[in-house]
């Protein structure tokens, strides 16, 4: 037997104020629904629910037996929607994000030491990517990406940051091979590629005071992962092209130099929080606002400092 819940629902008001009127009005629909509904519950019952006279109802013994259990359900339903509830306002579950590789790298540290034990029922799955993901295609909660500009979608995005794309390379580089000063320059240096095979060319793009420029290169040394070239321009392998969010602890740690251009610059970019909810969970809102402050304070922070043996 399958009897429609809210035809109890409506049995379960008639019975509490004993009146079909009465029911109606508080149900917000017409009595004769309330007459009819009820009927109908009855007759896929079998029984009488209530006893009916010219000036008052009251329930029969089968009423009474299904309004007390109607009862115990209504609090398991009410218990129910509370955790439900609760589980939204309070960071509990499991958390799965993408973000690029370098940022992440930045954010771990704090992710580790402050995050996680600030929400111990809170657990974390993060895929690090310089690709575009699908956020709901591929079941994340969040994604945390550097654009210039989103692409139009359904999905919720919340500006965390703006940082703007930006050429550097080791002291020791510079040195030796020379900084460049004018976008033409920018051929006679080692190169670092994101995402471009060695033997292919890459397009790196700028903003002049005119129009946009362009510098069409041939990577010395090319990766699929910015941290892969962060580290090699560190060790002096050439010249990167990436936002500056992505090498702040390098730049702070000297080991990166940026080099400013006379005739372009590179392009502003937003730091975005992704996600598919226009109201997101609860374990999405604190890592949204997890990330914001982080990157607040990105430049004064080191990302490889708990890499670090401590001195003894």
């Amino acid at each position: 037997m399958r009897v429609n819940l809210a035809d109890l629902h409506i049995f379960a008001h008639v019975a509490e104020s004993q009146s079909f009127r009465v029911a109606a009005t508080r149900l917000r629909i017409a009595r004769s629904s309330v007459s009819k509904r009820v009927g109908q519950l009855e007759k896929e019952l079998g029984v009488a629910l209530f006893n009916r006279s010219t000036r008052r109802i009251s329930l029969t013994d089968a009423g009474e037996t299904l309004y007390r259990h109607w009862q115990t359900i209504a609090v398991e339903i009410d218990g129910a929607l509370a955790a439900v509830q609760g589980n939204d306002q309070l960071p509990t579950g499991t958390l799965r994000v993408s973000m690029p590789t370098s940022l992440g790298a930045a954010l771990m540290p704090g992710i580790v030491q402050s995050f996680l034990k600030a929400w111990p029922d809170l657990k974390m799955s993060v895929v690090f990517s310089e690709h575009h993901v699908e956020v709901v295609g591929q079941g994340f909660d969040a994604v945390i990406r550097i654009a210039e500009k989103l692409a139009d979608s359904r999905l919720t995005a919340k500006r965390l940051a703006t940082t703007r794309q930006v050429l550097a390379a080791s002291p020791q580089y510079l040195e030796q091979h020379g900084t460049p000063q004018q976008l033409k320059d920018l051929a006679q240096h080692q190169c670092l590629g994101l995402g471009y095979r060695s033997e292919h060319k890459m397009n790196w793009s700028f903003e002049s005071t005119a129009t946009s420029a362009e510098a069409i290169l041939e990577p010395a040394f090319a990766a699929n992962n910015d941290l892969a070239l962060i580290l090699s321009a560190c060790l002096g392998g050439g010249i990167l092209y990436l936002p500056r969010v992505s090498i702040e602890s390098e730049i702070r740690l000297g080991l990166l130099q940026l080099i400013t251009l006379e005739d372009c610059r590179g392009p502003r970019f937003g730091v975005f929080a992704v996600y598919p909810q226009a109201k997101p969970p609860a374990k999405v809102k604190v890592f949204v606002d997890f990330v914001q402050e982080s990157l607040e304070r990105l430049p004064n922070t080191d990302r490889w400092a708990p890499l670090r043996a401590p001195d003894s």
